[in-house]
């Protein structure tokens, strides 16, 4: 699409099915979401999406392909280039101005189970291996964003069906039966805690975010590179080396990350990482 989405789908904007709400209040029961608290809120909000948009009709979910042709090995690649957030939302926007559509666009900021109405929409499959959305043709490499429009569509999409392998494997201690314990996520410690960094993490190649369960699934292999220049890292950041790193300053921390996601971390959060990451 000119911009830029690789995958489009609408669903019915339903109550979401009873055993995933279900699935979800368990998660939530057992811990699972560690310090993110805005989880637990508004959780009936993300099972009824009227209560969210009072009138919405149809929910459009959107996906975009993030995966960078050149990659900085010391970050999770959806960080790479800009942050998804503004970027989507703002084409998000303009596609809702062109078809002058109304409702409303969300991009992982509001209460909204994404991957749920991603794999309703019929867009793509749910991975066994962290429970990411794999868009046939894409894989797991993708943003999501979701439309929640006031007017009936003519047709919705209904889930796929995955002719791939249900599991690779074990391969992350944060992953069991129940779902993803983010208290044992390496992106969740990375990203998310503040604090000290928990004792008992390998860090491995990345210090913000963590691939190994998205390179993990099989779907993986049908990643490709995006010619999405906002996900591209800058040539500032290939070119650091692990030298770099230690000798960060705050100044060029700015530099670095203006506009991306990896600011989440703050300076003080990265450099805790960072110190984490060289002594591994």
């Amino acid at each position: 699409m000119r911009l830029g989405f690789v995958a489009c789908g609408l669903a019915k904007a339903e109550p979401v099915a009873e055993s995933v709400a279900a699935h979800y209040r368990r998660w939530l029961e057992l811990g699972y979401c560690a310090g993110m608290d805005y989880l637990r809120r508004n959780v009936e909000m993300r099972m009824q999406p009227d209560l969210l948009v009072p009138g919405v009709k149809t929910i459009v979910s959107l996906a975009m392909n993030f995966m960078p042709a050149r990659q900085q090995p010391a970050i999770s690649l959806y960080a790479q280039g800009k942050d998804y957030h503004d970027v989507m939302r703002s084409r998000m926007r303009q596609l809702m101005e062109d078809m002058g559509l109304e409702g409303r666009a969300f991009v992982d900021t509001a209460p909204v189970l994404e991957r749920y109405w991603a794999w309703r929409s019929g867009i793509g499959i749910i991975t066994q291996n962290g429970g990411f959305i794999s868009v046939p043709g894409y894989g797991p490499t993708v943003f999501l964003g979701e439309l929640f429009l006031t007017s009936e569509a003519d047709h919705y999409g209904s889930p796929l069906q995955s002719s791939l392998p249900a599991s690779c494997g074990a391969i992350c201690p944060a992953l069991t039966a129940e779902g993803l314990d983010a208290r044992r996520c390496i992106s969740y410690q990375t990203i998310e805690h503040r604090g000290s960094f928990p004792t008992g993490f390998h860090l491995g190649p990345t210090f913000y975010g963590c691939d190994r369960c998205l390179r993990a699934n099989p779907q993986f292999a049908e990643a490709h590179p995006t010619d999405e220049p906002a996900f591209q890292p800058s040539d500032d950041l290939l070119n650091m080396t692990p030298d770099d790193w230690a000798h960060l300053t705050e100044d060029q921390y700015q530099s670095l990350f203006k506009g991306s996601a990896v600011k989440r971390a703050k300076y003080d959060g990265l450099m805790r990482n960072i110190c984490c990451w060289l002594s591994s």
